[in-house]
């Protein structure tokens, strides 16, 4: 996907469906890409897509764990090589605390805030780069929520962060339906 150099998203929240599925728009309302969850539940695997329907992110949930763990993999396929990192949660936390780190288990984004109301930032090397709120512009439809990065971030991480805040929504959505 073309991020188009854009750092301000906005996410439909909406995913009540036989697959969990959404889009991807700038601020103008312009798609920009798509995103889609099998509903397996023997782990959801989601992929974000191009608007050409080309995977750009591939991410794995594994179910049969203590904590929820995210593999997250660079194009289509489930692939050694194209391990990217893993989106964990601690284990015992109130409220839920969520990192990422790369495939040499280091840290490289963490989030601080609450996730389940979807308010809160996450940070690469203690500075903040991105916010994620239901009301970041005004103009807000209703169900969609914003997420708003630091303009320095490069194409990729931009992207891990949009698979991140996605299945964090994902996460927020599996918390609500136990309850």
């Amino acid at each position: 996907m073309s991020l188009q150099k854009t750092r301000e998203f906005m996410l439909n929240e909406k995913m009540i469906s036989l697959t969990d599925k959404g889009e991807i728009k700038n601020l103008e309302g312009e798609l920009l890409g798509t995103f889609r969850g099998n509903l397996i539940k023997i782990g959801n695997t989601y992929r974000i897509r191009d608007l050409n329907d080309v995977p750009i992110l591939t991410i794995h949930e594994k179910i049969i764990s203590l904590r929820s763990t995210y593999t997250f993999y660079r194009g289509g396929e489930q692939e050694d090589d194209k391990f990217i990192g893993k989106l964990k949660q601690k284990i015992v936390a109130f409220p839920a605390k969520y990192w990422f780190e790369d495939p040499n288990e280091n840290k490289v984004f963490t989030m601080k805030g609450n996730v389940m109301t979807l308010k809160f930032r996450i940070f690469k090397d203690g500075q903040e780069v991105a916010e994620i709120r239901k009301k970041l512009w005004k103009s807000l439809l209703k169900n969609t929520f914003g997420i708003k990065m630091s303009p320095d971030l490069d194409d990729d991480s931009a992207m891990l962060i949009l698979g991140i805040v996605i299945m964090l929504h994902h996460e927020k959505e599996e918390n609500r339906k136990r309850h």
